[in-house]
């Protein structure tokens, strides 16, 4: 299957991208590396493009409202263009609702160290008031709100913040990313482990766990060798593959995995069903992010491309070639057939 003529919409930033939001109306928003900040609507018509300066790096939807980390900054865009900006303590990392307010998290890199000295945890009203800062030794590699604001720390205090009381995990290693489904928050830590928010212990892995996402059928785990596990809602392995650097990884309709690898000169990006066994993949520039909504797969790359897939046109491609390859399948069989007599 030609994944590339099965895109639903091809876009150009003109920069690398770093960061994507598919909407729930079929509009798309990306962030570049080097700040600038598109829109398109479901059809790919341009909404609008800001320039911020400096790279994109998270991007949260509110009603009519666009926020984004910009470099040191945390950005607001309503009525296509910047509503207003504030600068943070370091660089500006990740974004969540909370309690009808924004939360924003920063942090300061030690060079000399090799590790980050400081972090700060910001809320804003909507309209730009900053109503607290709240500053700490780690940094936060995950946050999540549901009905508690959730917090993975980095060191030293490893373990999370949930509404601000520290809660050790099933082990000591620094969180290294995280994920909230139906029923529960998973972390994953620098030594391979896979805890849930309470504590308990769900897996472990043979290396660092640099992401996680929820699927139909329990999660799927990104491992810093390159593999990938996946595990039902028990934490029973259902399927694993091995590979290149895995630099990105979303779930997909039809209970499809994506995901993007960089194989030193060049990208590749990968769509399996749900026993784990290939569909397609295709080579490309590096892929940097992947994301999904509804019916909708969308990924961003180095040189700036963005690519969207929709599932109706996904699986009308697929359905199309397995009569040619059925057809390919019985001219050889009736080939070697007239060998044999």
């Amino acid at each position: 299957m030609d994944l590339m003529s099965a895109a639903w919409m091809v876009r150009e930033l003109g920069q690398p991208v770093s960061a994507l939001h598919l909407g729930k109306d079929g509009s798309i928003i990306a962030g570049g590396w080097d700040g600038m900040v598109k829109s398109w609507d479901g059809e790919g018509t341009t909404l609008w493009q800001v320039e911020c300066g400096d790279r994109v790096e998270a991007i949260l939807v509110v009603n009519d409202l666009t926020f984004l980390t910009s470099g040191l900054e945390v950005v607001c865009i309503e009525n296509e263009k910047i509503s207003w900006t504030h600068a943070l303590e370091g660089s500006a990392d990740m974004l969540c609702l909370h309690q009808d307010n924004l939360i924003a998290t920063s942090s300061v890199y030690d060079i000399e160290h090799g590790d980050f000295m400081e972090s700060a945890i910001w809320r804003f009203a909507f309209a730009g008031e900053l109503i607290s800062v709240d500053r700490m030794d780690e940094r936060p590699w995950f946050v999540e709100s549901n009905d508690s604001l959730i917090l993975g720390l980095g060191r030293p205090r490893c373990g999370i913040l949930l509404d601000e009381k520290h809660i050790e995990l099933a082990t000591e290693s620094p969180v290294t990313c995280g994920v909230t489904g139906r029923s529960m928050t998973l972390l994953g830590h620098a030594d391979g482990t896979i805890s849930q928010s309470d504590g308990e212990l769900v897996s472990v892995e043979e290396s660092t766990v640099d992401s996680i996402i929820c699927a139909e059928y329990g999660f799927v785990s990104a491992l810093e060798n390159g593999n990938l596990i996946a595990r039902n809602a028990d934490a029973s392995p259902l399927w694993s593959a091995t590979g290149s650097t895995i630099t990105c990884q979303t779930e997909g309709f039809d209970q499809t995995h994506w995901v993007g690898r960089w194989q030193t000169i060049s990208g590749i990006l990968e769509v399996r069903d749900s026993s784990g066994e290939i569909i397609t993949k295709m080579e490309t520039s590096k892929p940097r992010v992947a994301v999904n909504e509804s019916d909708r797969v969308g990924f961003g790359f180095d040189d700036g491309q963005i690519l969207i897939w929709d599932k109706e046109l996904f699986l009308r491609r697929k359905a199309a070639e397995k009569p040619a390859a059925n057809s390919a399948n019985s001219a050889l069989a009736a080939r070697l057939r007239s060998l044999r007599k």
